[in-house]
C-alpha cells in the first residue's frame, strides 16, 4: 500500500488547536543531495506560536530508511487508537532556523509521500490518502496537514518517497541546500460513535391539568439530535433530551412516549414511557375529629382523626399549633406525659394535591399521678340473731376513683361494690363467716381486715315459771318475794308494788325494806322482759302483822 498525493499547505491562522498531538522523538540528520541539504524530524514544534498545541504525547520516531537519507525516511508509530483521524503535519524553515528572512520563501516542489503503512502483526497494510496539492509555495510558518483516518489500533510503519523533494528559495541569497524540513505531528480526532440510550425515559402519573415531564440520557459523539414521539408520532418542537406536555386531559391518560436520538453515526429509538391521568384530585375533609383525653401523669395519651379525599393524604399533627416532628400519621401518641402538659391541644392538619383541612384541636388532662389506696377503718365483727342482716362498714383513702369489693370467707360478693355491705336476713349458718373489703385504684389496691360475724338463734319471749308467793311478816321485818322465768336471754326484770315499778328493783327476787302496818294488803308482781317479749308473774300479797307486846304485871 502507498502514500500519495501530498501537499495542500493551510495556512495555520485558520487551522484550529488539534485535540491531541502524536509526536515523533528522535530528530535525524542526513545528505538530501551531495550538497548536504538536511531533513529533520522534531517534536513538539507549533507550526505558529500563536497557536497554543497544549502538551503533547510521543506515539513514535523517526529513522533513517538508509544512512545518506537518500531514498526516504520512515516514522514508527504505536499505541493507535481505533478509527481515531490522525494529522501529520510539516513546517519547513532553513538550514539556519530563518522563518522567510528577508522575504525568502520555500517551495514545496512535488512534495509527495509514498510508501508502506504496515500493521505490527504484518500483512499489506492498508492504503492513506493525503489531502492536499502536490506544490504549495509556503512561509516558514505555514502547516501542511495530512489526514490518515481509519487506522486500526497497533504499530505502524511510515516510508515517506524522497523522489522530486526539493526546496527552493525565492532568493539566491539562500542556498538550495539551506532547506530544513521540521515537525512530524499527528492530532487525534474520535470517529463518530453511534448513539446509545442510557437511562431511558419513566412512566409518569398526574393528575388532570397537570403537566408530564420525560427525560432519557444518551450517550454518544455529539451533537446528537433528539425527536419525542406521542404514540408513534412525532411532537413537533419537542427536540430536547427532555419533554414536558402541555396540560393533561383525563384522554391522555395510557399515552406512549418516546424518544428517538440520532447522530452522525446513526440512530436510537428509547423505550416507551406510558402516562397515566388521574381524575382531578377532591380536596381533604375531616371525617372524624380528634377527642379530648385525660390520662394520670406518666401516662401516653393516644388522639386519631379520620379524612377522606383524594389520596395521597399528608398528615402533619400540631401541639398548641406547632409541628410535631415526625407526626405525619392519622393518629398521635404522646409522649410520656407531665403535669405541664395538662390543658395542651392537639390538632391535625391533612394536606393533598387538591387543599388543606385542619381537625378541630383536642385537649388534654394530665392529672397528678395517682396514690394507692389504704384502709383508714377496718370493718367490725357483727353479733345478731337469726333472720336479722348484719352490716359492714369500710373507710379507705386514695386518689380516686376508689373500687370497692367485699367479699364473704374470701370469696367476692355479686353487686357488694360499696363502702360498705349489708347482709341478706341471716341464718345460724353464717354464724362464723368473716367479711372483708378489697379496695383498688389506678396506683394499687388494699385488703382490709376480716370482720367475723356471730348469728345467735332466734329469741324465744320470756315465760314465768315460779310465780311469786304471798308473804306474812312482822311490822318491823322485811319480806322477799323470788320469781323464776324463762326465755332467751338476756332476760329483765322490773318489781312492782301495788303495780308501779319499785326502783332498783330488777333481779329474779325483791326484798323489801322494813316493814309496817301500812304495808299489810301490797301485791307485789315482776315483770320479765327480752328481745321477743314481755311476760308479768302474777301479784303475791303481803300481810304485816302487828307487833306483840308481851303483858305486864301491874305493880310487878
Amino acid at each position: 500500500m502507498f502514500l500519495s498525493g501530498c501537499s495542500g499547505l493551510v495556512s495555520s491562522a485558520n487551522t484550529p488547536p488539534p485535540p491531541s498531538t502524536l509526536n515523533v522523538t528522535n530528530v535525524q540528520a542526513g545528505s538530501i543531495t551531495t550538497s548536504g541539504s538536511q531533513i529533520v524530524w522534531a517534536t513538539n514544534v507549533p507550526a505558529n506560536s500563536s497557536v497554543d498545541y497544549g502538551t503533547t504525547t510521543a506515539y513514535g520516531n523517526s529513522t533513517p530508511v538508509d544512512s545518506a537519507m537518500v531514498t526516504s525516511h520512515q516514522v514508527t508509530l504505536s499505541g493507535l487508537a481505533a478509527g481515531t483521524t490522525y494529522y501529520y503535519q510539516v513546517n519547513s524553515t532553513d538550514s539556519k532556523g530563518n522563518h522567510g528572512h528577508g522575504g525568502n520563501k520555500f517551495q514545496t516542489v512535488g512534495f509527495g509521500l509514498s510508501g508502506t503503512i504496515n500493521p505490527a502483526t504484518g500483512g499489506s497494510g492498508t492504503t492513506v490518502a493525503l489531502s492536499g496539492t502536490a506544490s504549495t509555495t509556503t512561509t516558514a510558518d505555514s502547516v501542511g496537514n495530512y489526514a490518515f483516518a481509519g487506522l486500526a489500533n497497533g504499530t505502524y510503519t511510515i516510508v515517506p518517497s524522497h523522489a522530486g523533494f526539493t526546496f527552493t528559495p525565492n532568493s539566491q541569497s539562500m542556498p538550495v541546500n539551506g532547506g530544513n524540513v521540521r515537525g512530524v505531528n499527528f492530532t487525534a480526532t474520535a470517529v463518530p460513535v453511534a448513539p446509545t440510550i442510557t437511562t431511558q425515559p419513566a412512566n409518569q402519573t398526574v393528575t388532570v391539568g397537570q403537566a408530564a415531564t420525560f427525560a432519557v440520557a444518551a450517550g454518544g459523539t455529539a451533537p446528537l439530535s433528539y425527536q419525542w414521539q406521542k404514540n408513534g408520532v412525532n411532537i413537533g418542537g419537542a427536540t430536547s433530551a427532555g419533554y414536558t406536555t402541555p396540560a393533561t386531559i383525563t384522554a391522555d391518560s395510557g399515552s406512549t412516549f418516546a424518544v428517538v436520538v440520532t447522530n452522525t453515526a446513526g440512530t436510537v429509538t428509547s423505550s416507551a414511557a406510558t402516562l397515566t391521568v388521574s381524575a382531578a384530585a377532591v380536596a381533604p375533609t375531616i371525617t372524624a375529629q380528634p377527642a379530648n383525653q385525660t390520662v394520670t401523669a406518666g401516662q401516653t395519651a393516644s388522639f386519631t382523626a379520620a379524612a377522606s379525599g383524594t389520596a395521597p393524604l399528608n398528615y402533619q399533627w400540631q401541639k398548641n399549633s406547632v409541628n410535631l416532628a415526625g407526626a405525619t400519621s392519622a393518629s398521635y401518641t404522646t409522649p410520656a406525659t407531665t403535669t405541664s402538659d395538662s390543658g395542651s391541644t392537639f390538632r391535625v392538619v391533612v394536606t393533598n394535591t387538591a387543599g388543606t383541612v385542619t381537625s378541630s384541636a383536642a385537649t388534654l388532662t394530665v392529672n397528678a399521678a395517682a396514690v394507692a389506696p389504704t384502709i383508714s377503718a377496718q370493718p367490725a365483727n357483727q353479733t345478731v340473731t337469726a333472720g336479722q342482716t348484719a352490716g359492714f362498714t369500710a373507710a379507705a383513702s386514695g386518689t380516686a376513683p376508689l373500687n370497692y369489693q367485699w367479699q364473704k370467707s374470701s370469696v367476692n360478693i355479686t353487686g357488694a361494690t360499696g363502702a360498705s355491705y349489708a347482709t341478706p336476713a341471716t341464718t345460724t349458718a353464717d354464724s362464723g363467716s368473716t367479711f372483708r373489703v378489697v379496695v383498688t385504684n389506678t396506683a394499687g389496691t388494699v385488703t382490709s381486715s376480716a370482720a367475723t360475724l356471730t348469728v345467735n338463734a332466734a329469741a324465744v319471749a320470756p315465760a314465768i315459771t315460779t310465780q311469786p308467793v304471798s308473804q306474812t311478816v312482822t311490822a318491823g321485818q322485811t319480806a322477799s318475794f323470788t320469781a323464776a322465768a324463762s326465755g332467751t336471754a338476756p332476760l329483765n326484770y322490773q318489781w312492782q308494788k301495788n303495780s308501779v315499778n319499785i326502783g332498783g328493783a330488777t333481779s329474779a327476787s325483791y326484798t323489801t325494806p322494813a316493814s309496817t302496818a301500812a304495808d299489810s294488803g301490797s301485791t307485789f308482781r315482776v315483770v320479765v322482759t327480752n328481745t321477743a317479749g314481755t311476760v308479768t308473774s302474777s301479784a303475791a300479797t303481803l300481810t304485816v302483822n302487828a307487833d306483840t307486846v308481851a303483858p305486864t304485871v301491874p305493880g310487878g
